[in-house]
């Protein structure tokens, strides 16, 4: 039997603590607030970047990860382990009110809400094995879409809700699938022996970005929204995962590699005019456009952050990667 790795294992280990100051010179260039998960005060928390900084909006001593707007901007979803294992979450955009939405003893995570904001996938093991499930943005209706025995991960819907990008070890290796949004008409759109995950639709439907170790390191790739005409955006001698599309589809953020930890950069989305907006010596993980434009104050100059050597945990994924079945 291989073993199964989940995809957010590769970015989530924890080795040393110290104190940095925090600086971005580049935050009054960006026109949207960008919702980012942290350890700058050292614990893993949900933040919103905007034109004037950055603030703290889950606040609490357990770990959060992987941010979620609603399509109004009025709410985050997320997913938490201050229930004892992973669950869901949701939350007003200003970190009020958050609340549980799933209730089970296994892992759930990476939501992602439908177009129209009454519903959020995400993948859950409770059935044994990673899936994409479907629930009512109240929690209600917990569905499974997938059905299969392999792993599958971080979903995103389609702009018009039609479909469901996900990432499946079905085929031995990371790739990226489609299906319709009540689980039919599965189908893959990429093939590559490399790891292909995290897809982001565009915000016209017609590309989907995504995460991909075809070229060796980690690298942005985009693609048509049927699988043809990928080309590699970000070609750095480092690594980029994660990407997300700004709301006028002019810009992706990304996560971004600098001496060993994660920043958040921006680029054209040509791959031009890369940038790195927030960075020190934290780290900045899975950075998610909000569909409207805000502004908060800049909080937390200095903090007591976690590091993660992140050569070390690539090179471990690289050298096992043929065992990810």
């Amino acid at each position: 039997m291989h073993r199964k790795i989940s995809l957010f294992c590769i970015f989530l280990i924890t080795v040393s603590e110290f104190s940095v100051p925090f600086y971005s010179d580049a935050l009054p260039k960006l026109g949207y607030t960008i919702a980012f998960t942290s350890d700058i005060d050292g614990n893993w928390e949900i933040y919103l970047m905007g034109n004037t900084g950055i603030v703290n909006i889950t606040k609490n001593p357990w770990s959060d990860y992987y941010p979620s707007w609603s399509p109004d901007g009025n709410k985050i979803a997320f997913f938490s382990s201050r229930d004892g294992d992973y669950e869901i979450y949701v939350m007003n955009a200003d970190g009020g009110n958050q609340t549980q939405l799933t209730h089970n003893s296994a892992t759930d995570k990476a939501p992602c809400w439908s177009p129209d904001g009454s519903k959020i996938v995400f993948s859950s093991d409770r059935d044994g094995n990673y899936e994409i499930y479907v629930m009512n943005a109240d929690g209600t209706g917990q569905k499974n879409l997938t059905n299969t025995p392999e792993d599958e991960e971080t979903p995103a819907w389609s702009p018009d809700g039609k479909l469901i990008a996900f990432a499946s070890m079905r085929d031995g290796n990371w790739e990226i699938y489609t299906m319709d949004n009540q689980g039919k008409n599965q189908k893959r759109i990429t093939n590559h022996p490399a790891m292909d995950s995290y897809p982001a639709w565009s915000p016209d439907g017609k590309n989907i970005a995504f995460t991909s170790t075809r070229d060796g390191e980690l690298a942005i790739f985009v693609m048509s929204a049927d699988g043809s005409d990928i080309i590699n955006l970000t070609r750095n001698i480092v690594d980029d995962a994660v990407p997300s599309w700004s709301p006028d589809g002019s810009k992706i953020a990304f996560q971004h590699e600098v001496d060993g930890r994660w920043t958040i950069a921006t680029m054209d989305t040509d791959g031009n005019n890369q940038e790195i907006v927030l960075k020190n010596d934290a780290h900045f993980l899975q950075p998610k456009w909000c569909p409207v434009i805000r502004s908060f104050a800049l909080v937390n100059q200095e903090s007591r952050v976690n590091a993660i050597t992140w050569g070390n945990v690539k090179k471990t994924y690289m050298e096992k990667r043929e065992n990810f079945r």
